[in-house]
């Protein structure tokens, strides 16, 4: 059991961080699709996500060393199917006419391999049927993808890492993992039952929609103030050493430039449009609904980036 933990641990481990990167992609994706922000949704696609991981870290550790991997002399693939169900009937102490061997037999790797086989994918098999609205033969060939994926990693000896394959490709695992996708996809709806549907989701997401959150704007804001303004800033920075304006107050170039730039002049030329606000398909207007002047946008962004906000940064 310790060899499936393990993998899951190292799981919940790296998480986090994964979360961390995908946070601003996951919400200008939903913002352009949606028009709002929803819970369940990104409890859904990050369960979908710490799944993915958890079964790419199953079958890739524990890493051995390339020392003892370059030692291996057995073989690294099997290509003739069934062989596990072969060895199962071959080894097995599981008599159908004595309970008391059931529970015995159960804890044979004869069993308990192809079964965590069959177990790894039904719930890709379910995200699939439940969020994604993947038909029942869609999920069958995306989960034979997914077992493909995962047995030429191996055979690969992790894309080229070790000198050889350090785990069997095998063709049962292909046949197993594609068996469960297939049932997480024909029992997904049992469960589905109790859960919001995609459509009920979505719609709920598109009527929000219509209002700017705090969180929307404050999604635009993280990609233009730190994102674009960073790349822009270095940028004004290379421009002003090549033209020998060197001795520019520094706060003139790391600061005012590349904001003027993202904030004012971007947006001036783009219909109120940053980069970030055009990602989360939101704009500045006037009150009546018209394009904002640049004059009027040079002061609201000079009265937030040039007094608010460095007042409250503490950079005056």
């Amino acid at each position: 059991m310790s060899a499936y933990l393990g993998p899951v641990r190292t799981a919940i481990i790296t998480f986090p961080f994964l979360a961390l990167v995908l946070a601003l992609p996951f919400l200008v994706v939903v913002y352009r699709r949606y028009g709002a922000f929803s819970w369940w949704r990104a409890v859904v696609i990050y369960s979908f996500v710490f799944y993915l991981l958890s079964a790419y870290f199953l079958i890739i550790l524990p890493l051995p060393s390339r020392a003892a991997v370059a030692q291996f002399t057995g073989p690294k693939y099997n290509l003739e199917p069934f062989m596990a169900l072969r060895y199962f009937v071959l080894t097995t102490v599981f008599v159908p006419t004595n309970p008391h061997t059931w529970l015995a037999a159960l804890k044979q790797s004869a069993f308990i391999q192809p079964f965590f086989n069959v177990i790894l994918t039904i719930p890709f098999g379910f995200y699939l049927r439940y969020y994604f609205k993947r038909s029942v033969p869609q999920i069958i060939l995306m989960s034979f993808g997914l077992s493909l994926f995962f047995e030429l990693t191996q055979l690969s000896g992790l894309y080229g890492y070790y000198p050889r394959p350090y785990r069997l490709f095998d063709v049962d695992d292909l046949i197993l993992n594609t068996t469960g996708g297939f049932l997480g996809g024909v029992f997904a709806p049992i469960l589905m039952r109790a859960l919001p549907s995609r459509d009920i989701i979505d719609a709920k997401s598109q009527a929000r929609g219509a209002r700017v959150t705090l969180a929307r704007r404050f999604a635009a804001f993280i990609i233009d103030f730190f994102l674009f303004s960073g790349i822009i800033g270095v940028l004004i920075q290379i421009l002003l050493h090549l033209l020998g304006l060197d001795q520019l107050p520094g706060f003139l170039g790391n600061y005012v430039l590349p904001l003027f730039f993202v904030f004012v002049l971007w947006p001036a030329f783009n219909q109120g449009q940053t980069l970030g606000k055009s990602l989360v398909r939101i704009k500045i207007v006037r009150t009546n609904g018209q394009p904002i002047g640049f004059w009027r946008l040079f002061l609201r962004e000079s009265l937030l980036y040039g007094l608010a906000l460095p007042s409250f940064m503490g950079l005056n």
